[in-house]
């Protein structure tokens, strides 16, 4: 039966994958380019004009105008956060509230499986696609730096902490929105929970980035463990030293997504479930 449901999540996700693999080796390859015909001097000296937005910066914009620095930096970037918010968002919220909305929850409680089962499977096929987008970017990274020509130009292997860390970002969000899927009524409310935990937690850190009396705010937001840019640059700068930094950030991420993922199965273990809608 768990072979059952693992070929049936999989059927379901395929699509969606493949289109964010796709997307984000595109993207990635592109910016490869947009890499090595912006002038970044000129850049740095805007930036440095207008000193508000250089402390939302996560590194210092000398080390961030480095050609290390901006491929790493794409990795923070607003497609890279869409494509990963996507798929997990999309994901966690479907395992229970999504499957409740369209009424198949019913009839595949019907079967001889365990609830648990339902989670398990359906969380395995959400890693596994994070890992297939976690090579589509690595990959997406390396054609760039061999399609286009950067100054001193990184080796693709480099980029490792910042793959790692955005996957550890998609098993946080992956559990989160899984957390809200066993709490919400609806796909529409565990979606409109995850949007609003995320809001919260980007206002908690822009505001911590800005006033430098509340920068305690920053250390309350998950956010605050996803740099990929200061993580490749300390570990490319110092070797061994910098991993305690990059070891302890991803703690962070794939710590509250398990314990989330752990809430939501007991949740869902222990409540009724409802008719459809």
């Amino acid at each position: 039966m768990n072979g059952v449901l693992l070929k049936r999540g999989w059927r379901d996700a395929r699509g969606m994958l493949i289109a964010c693999c796709a997307l984000m080796t595109a993207f990635l390859w592109l910016r490869g380019w947009v890499s090595s015909v912006i002038e970044f001097g000129a850049l740095v000296k805007i930036l440095e004009t207008f000193k508000v937005f250089s402390a939302l910066l996560p590194v210092p914009i000398e080390q961030l105008a480095s050609p290390l620095g901006r491929m790493a930096f794409s990795y923070e970037e607003g497609p890279v956060v869409v494509l990963t918010g996507l798929w997990a968002i999309t994901r966690g919220t479907d395992v229970i509230a999504g499957q409740l909305g369209a009424g198949t929850m019913e009839m595949l409680l019907a079967q001889p499986l365990r609830r648990i089962s339902v989670v398990a499977s359906h969380t395995a096929i959400t890693v596994a696609g994070a890992a297939a987008i976690l090579l589509a970017a690595w990959c997406g990274t390396a054609l760039g730096l061999a399609s286009f020509d950067l100054p001193d130009e990184p080796s693709w292997t480099a980029f490792w902490p910042a793959t790692l860390n955005m996957g550890a970002l998609i098993v946080c969000v992956a559990g989160i929105s899984t957390l809200a899927s066993a709490v919400a009524r609806t796909r529409t409310q565990a979606v409109a929970l995850v949007i609003g935990f995320y809001v919260v937690q980007l206002a908690l850190m822009v505001v911590g980035r800005l006033a430098p009396k509340v920068a305690w705010l920053e250390q309350l937001t998950i956010l605050s463990a996803y740099e990929p840019t200061k993580l490749t640059l300390l570990t490319a700068a110092k070797g061994p030293e910098g991993w305690s930094l990059f070891v302890t950030y991803n703690a962070v991420l794939l710590g509250v997504g398990a314990a989330c993922w752990a809430i939501a199965a007991t949740l869902f273990c222990r409540r009724d479930v409802p008719a459809p809608l």
